[in-house]
């Protein structure tokens, strides 16, 4: 008996090991940039903090055997996370996905396009102000006094920007941006491997 189907693998090639290393490289960027954001999210948010997760009703004790002391700022600060790496990666899937950068003045000839693209603007500006209000607080809370005192001195990177606040403001524009540019490449290095498998 002979089997004239043909192979379902025919056609498709194993990645290259650069374009898995350049993947892994971004995944790696991308798990770092998410828990700087978590950190930063974590300090500068405040709210529920004394609200914690292991009184919550029936889901409670599952928190308490994660983490006993996880609070509600917690949760905001993952989601707040969460959106900020996923928002820019899934922009940009869909650019690359719907063939945006082919042709971009035919995709935006369409009205419901241009709604779409609207949208997905107001969303990341917000993602962009969100970061860069919650980086700037960091650097704000240097100022605040303590006392009698303000507490610039000895304080290293973030003393130095406490006291330039331009700079402050540019450098939280920088991560906002390279979190963008982040998730350009790796949605780039994800679309180059399913390339070669297609």
């Amino acid at each position: 008996m002979k089997f004239n189907n043909s192979s379902p693998f025919q056609g498709i090639s194993a990645p290259s090991f650069s374009s898995v290393l350049t993947i892994l490289f971004c995944i790696t960027l991308e798990i770092s940039m998410f828990t700087m954001f978590y950190a930063v999210y974590t300090e500068t948010i405040g709210l529920m903090s004394d609200t914690y997760l292991n009184e919550l009703p029936v889901i409670g004790a599952m928190f308490s055997a994660i983490d006993p002391d996880a609070n509600a700022s917690h949760i905001i600060s993952m989601l707040l996370a969460t959106f900020s790496v996923a928002t820019p990666i899934f922009i940009w899937s869909e650019v690359f996905r719907q063939r945006i950068l082919d042709d971009p003045q035919e995709w935006f000839s369409h009205p419901q396009n241009q709604i779409i693209a609207g949208l997905a603007g107001v969303i990341l500006l917000l993602v962009i102000g969100l970061e860069v209000v919650n980086l700037y607080t960091l650097v704000a809370r240097e100022t605040m006094p303590s006392g009698f005192v303000v507490q610039t001195q000895d304080k290293g990177l973030m003393g130095y920007l406490a006291e330039n606040k331009g700079m402050a403001i540019g450098i939280s524009l920088v991560v906002a941006v390279i979190n963008i540019v982040l998730a350009l490449f790796t949605t780039r290095s994800i679309q180059n491997i399913k390339s070669t498998q297609g």
